[in-house]
């Protein structure tokens, strides 16, 4: 039987939270747990995820939170809910942004691309234009004209992980005592230090145009709760740990055209 769990890290940025988790709530057809990491949140996201976790419970979802007494970062969050995965029978893990939104079935349109394509990992379109009332059929379009569509490309929004997927990473990960995070890296190039295990261990992996959901871009260096020197610091292990700088590949004249590729098709509605 297909089971469904999710990780969601957060700190502070609750409204955000109350759609995410509205939509997942609403939205999903194989979810059976829900594991919130609040990192120290200083708003009104626990009496948020309070009043969730009723709702979440009276849908036969189990909802539960950790609460850490300091942002420990986002990988170590992860990483305390996928101990909390490993525990369980469920055949998929999600690491979910709570900045984003989520159409119906997403988790099934997720699970059946994986099966296609024999993935052990795969993720969804993302948009991120500003957030309107008629969101679902603005994903209805997307995917009458692009459900066919695949990318051979990483989405760190939503990570969708088969179970063997996240067992293969777990052993292979340093740094950190049990997860898939390497917890050095406080809350950037942790996805790009992922990114680069699942290639050396020829993990398949993938973007596929039959799952829509949005997402609110740089939500989380608006909320100011960041070090000043989060990215410095995480490009400087990042190459102290691989010896290369990832930077400079991004700014050759292949990849700024592959982007201004990708944007074309976006303007054009195409994935």
């Amino acid at each position: 039987m297909t089971k469904v769990s999710v990780v969601i890290p957060v700190f502070n940025q609750s409204q955000l939270t109350q759609r995410c988790l509205l939509s997942l709530l609403s939205h999903s057809h194989s979810l059976s747990r829900v594991w919130v990491i609040d990192n120290a949140s200083r708003d009104d996201t626990a009496a948020v995820l309070n009043r969730f976790h009723e709702s979440f419970q009276q849908a036969g979802i189990s909802f539960e939170v950790i609460t850490n007494p300091e942002n420990v970062g986002f990988g170590r969050a992860c990483n305390q809910g996928v101990r909390e995965f490993l525990k369980t029978d469920a055949s998929h893990l999600v690491i979910l942004n709570n900045d984003t939104w989520l159409m119906p079935n997403w988790d099934t349109a997720l699970i059946e691309a994986m099966k296609k394509r024999r993935l052990d990992a795969v993720g969804p379109y993302f948009h991120e234009k500003p957030f309107h009332d008629r969101m679902e059929q603005t994903a209805q379009d997307f995917i009458l004209r692009n459900g066919k569509g695949f990318r051979h490309h990483f989405v760190a929004i939503l990570m969708f992980f088969s179970r063997e997927a996240i067992i293969r990473l777990s052993q292979d990960c340093e740094g950190t005592h049990g997860g898939i995070f390497d917890e050095r890296f406080f809350v950037t190039y942790e996805d790009a230090d992922l990114l680069y295990r699942m290639r050396g261990l020829n993990m398949q992996y993938g973007q596929t145009g039959s799952c829509f959901i949005w997402h609110h871009s740089k939500a989380t260096r608006e909320s100011g709760s960041l070090p000043s020197n989060y990215e410095r610091e995480g490009l400087r292990l990042f190459i102290e740990k691989w010896g290369f700088d990832p930077i400079p590949a991004d700014h050759t004249w292949k990849a700024r055209l592959r982007r201004r590729y990708w944007r074309i098709r976006e303007k054009l509605g195409k994935f």
